[in-house]
């Protein structure tokens, strides 16, 4: 669905009139974003695009929550979903790197003392679990169920251990890893194997070796916001805001699955990281690790928590993802050969929200074109627009 989005509306903006031609004043990236928002029945939609690593277009339009007035602002916190695969796989890479893991490190090292785990999960390695080649099925009730069912005070270590009895209790459903089948329990299988080797929760490894050293102190996990304010946006199933908690969010014994929150300037750290690698240029990680996390398989598209694609729009291959827990929607796309970023995210899930995401892109791709062109790349400061910016 969003390639087929993207290409018709990259193709449009190239057609359209100019605004010098038809002699009106071009909408403003804002009023663009409310019109697709407004069209899509959201409560709020917001973007950045990022050329050369920096921020150069930014906005947020719409309301925190449905019923309140107070609107969004490109500094809130936006829920990432499965976007933070790519995250959790930089992560595991920082450990690879301290020789804590080896990507080829199996399941069967790693939990040789956990009678549960059968033995056909003993060889999956830690690569295949995080490129969705692990014979994991890509639905697994029982397990989401049985962490539901843990008190809450259960630390998140015990809880992924549970989860790992749970799941791998049942034989794969390929064992040989050439099939690509979706899976967030790969991801938070990899968290526990992480953990059983370092001594320490998944979350404060990535406090530790990726929020920290990027700078990304408006990151963390679940739900943003408080209860007692609207002080951040909040997630709406069926058009209802849900206040954080514990239940507005997928557990988070899953957290490396995609639990993360963060602001768009956060977020825009991390991917500027990887636009970095991509194109070869030295930066706080070594490029040339992370290109690794951005090669699939031979014969497969999705690598390392980035799903690999061609455009021509994009003159090369681009990188891309999407995220939800059915309550917000966030989808990032990264064209190395034009060094730019686009990212979009609202606070509702489901088929118009995605829809939207893909045409506020859109929206970002023909902005960026349109910097291009005139050959200048303004000041984030002078490019902010509309009533989401402070």
């Amino acid at each position: 669905m969003i390639e087929t989005v993207l290409a018709g509306l990259v193709i449009g903006a190239s057609m359209s009139a100019s605004p010098a031609a038809s002699g009106a004043a071009p909408p403003s990236v804002a009023e663009r974003f409310d019109e697709i928002r407004v069209r899509a029945d959201l409560p709020a939609l917001a973007g950045f695009a990022m050329k050369a690593g920096e921020i150069v277009v930014i906005d947020a339009v719409g309301v925190r929550a449905r019923g309140e007035e107070t609107g969004v602002t490109t500094r809130d916190r936006w829920h990432l979903g499965s976007c933070g695969k790519a995250m959790s796989a930089t992560v595991l890479d920082q450990l690879v790197a301290r020789g804590d893991l080896a990507w080829d490190t199996t399941i069967g090292e790693v939990f040789a003392d956990v009678d549960e785990v059968l033995p056909a999960w003993h060889d999956v390695t830690l690569r295949r679990l995080v490129q969705h080649r692990s014979g994991l099925p890509e639905d697994a009730r029982e397990a989401l169920l049985a962490l539901r069912m843990m008190p809450l005070e259960t630390p998140l270590p015990d809880q992924r251990l549970k989860l790992v009895r749970v799941v791998l209790s049942e034989p794969p459903v390929e064992t040989d890893g050439s099939k690509m089948r979706y899976s967030n329990f790969g991801y938070a299988i990899a968290a526990a194997m992480a953990e059983r080797r370092t001594g320490r929760a998944w979350e404060s490894m990535c406090r530790e070796h990726l929020f920290g050293p990027l700078g990304m102190s408006e990151t963390d996990f679940g739900a943003p916001g408080s209860m007692e304010a609207v002080d951040q946006p909040r997630g709406h199933l069926n058009g209802v805001p849900i206040p954080p908690s514990a239940f507005a969010d997928n557990p988070q014994a899953i957290s490396a699955a995609g639990t993360i929150h963060a602001t768009m300037t956060d977020w825009s750290r991390f991917l500027a990281a990887h636009l970095d690698a991509a194109r070869g240029e030295p930066g706080l990680f070594n490029p040339e690790r992370l290109q690794s996390l951005q090669r699939p398989p031979a014969g497969g598209q999705y690598a390392s928590g980035w799903m690999v694609r061609r455009r021509d729009w994009a003159r090369g291959p681009i990188l891309t993802h999407n995220g939800t827990n059915t309550l917000w929607f966030a989808v990032v796309w990264m064209s190395p050969a034009r060094d730019w970023v686009m990212a979009a995210v609202t606070n509702q899930g489901g088929p118009k929200a995605a829809q939207a995401c893909d045409e506020a892109i859109g929206v970002l791709i023909g902005e960026l074109r349109r910097l291009e062109q005139a050959e200048t790349i303004p000041a984030m400061e002078k490019i902010e627009t509309g009533s989401g910016s402070e």
